[in-house]
C-alpha cells in the first residue's frame, strides 16, 4: 500500500513539473516588475515573486531541474556502482580489496563538505554540480552490489554457467545480473532522495545553477530575504521538495517490507 501511495504521490510530482511551465502561459525566467509580489488570484495561483514571475510555473519549472538532476546523478553513480562492485565482486582478490578500500575512503569522507570545496572551486552550472556530487555517490550502489554478487558467485547455477566457459561480461550480464537488480533498484532509489536534497542544498549555498536558471534550493535561497514579507516563496519550493522527499521515502520503505519481492 505504502508503495503504490509514493508510486501515485512522486507521479503527481513528475507531471506537476512536467505539464505545469506548458499550460500556464507565464515565463518562469522573463520579470515583471509591474506584478513583482502579487498575492495568490485566480490568475496567479500562488501569487508572483519579487520580480513579478508566476511563483506557481517557477516552482514546477525550478521542481523539473531538481528531479532531472537528481535522475541524471542517481543514474551515473548506479552505473558506476553497479560496475565496480559486481566486477569486483566475481574477481575477488585484489579488485575486490581495492573495493572495500575504496568504499572505506569515501565513507569516511564529509560527501557534502568535500561537494562544497569541489564546487565552490568551480564556476557555477551543469557540469559543476555533476562533478560535486558524482565522485562519492556510487559508493551505496557499489557496496550492496558487491555483497549481492559475492552472495551468487558460489551458488550452484553461477558455478555451472561458468563451468561451461562462459565469460565474465556474459555472467554479469545474463546469471548475476538478474539476481541483483532488485537490491541495486532499492539502492538506487534511496540515492535518488540523496541526491535532491544534495542538488538542492548547493543551491541554497549559491553553489548550483547561476540565475536565472534554479532549482527548489535557489528559490529558497531567493526568497530568504523575503521570510517575512512573503514566506510563501519559500514554503511553495520548500513544501514540493517535502513532497517529492515523502513519496520517496515511501516507495524505499515499501521495498523493504517483508512481503516484497525483489526484482
Amino acid at each position: 500500500m505504502t508503495g503504490r501511495a509514493g508510486t501515485a504521490l512522486l507521479t503527481l510530482v513528475v507531471l506537476f513539473c512536467l505539464l505545469t511551465p506548458m499550460s500556464s502561459g507565464y515565463d518562469p525566467y522573463l520579470p515583471d516588475l509591474e506584478r513583482a509580489l502579487l498575492p495568490p488570484s485566480p490568475e496567479h495561483w500562488l501569487g508572483t515573486d519579487q520580480l513579478g514571475r508566476d511563483l506557481l510555473t517557477r516552482t514546477a519549472t525550478a521542481g523539473r531541474t531538481s528531479l532531472l538532476f537528481a535522475l541524471a546523478i542517481t543514474t551515473i553513480t548506479t552505473i558506476l556502482g553497479t560496475l565496480f562492485g559486481t566486477a569486483a565482486g566475481l574477481a575477488g582478490g585484489m579488485p575486490d580489496r581495492l573495493l572495500r578500500l575504496a568504499a572505506t575512503m569515501a565513507l569516511a569522507l564529509p560527501g557534502l563538505t568535500l561537494a562544497l570545496a569541489l564546487a565552490g572551486a568551480l564556476p557555477p552550472g551543469y557540469v559543476t554540480v555533476l562533478a560535486a556530487l558524482v565522485p562519492l555517490g556510487w559508493v551505496n550502489c557499489g557496496l550492496v552490489a558487491h555483497t549481492a554478487t559475492r552472495r551468487l558467485v558460489s551458488a550452484d547455477f553461477v558455478l555451472a554457467v561458468r563451468a561451461i566457459g562462459a565469460s565474465p561480461l556474459y555472467l554479469l550480464r545474463r546469471t548475476i545480473g538478474p539476481h541483483i537488480a532488485g537490491p541495486i533498484l532499492t539502492v538506487a532509489t534511496a540515492d535518488f532522495a540523496r541526491a535532491l536534497v544534495a542538488v538542492t542544498s548547493l543551491s541554497f549555498l549559491g553553489i548550483g545553477l547561476p540565475p536565472p536558471e534554479t532549482d527548489w534550493g535557489g528559490m529558497v535561497s531567493e526568497a530568504t530575504p523575503l521570510l517575512v514579507a512573503a514566506p510563501r516563496l519559500a514554503i511553495a519550493p520548500a513544501l514540493a521538495l517535502a513532497v517529492t522527499g515523502l513519496a520517496v521515502a515511501l516507495v524505499v520503505d515499501a521495498r523493504h517490507e517483508p512481503g516484497h519481492t525483489p526484482g
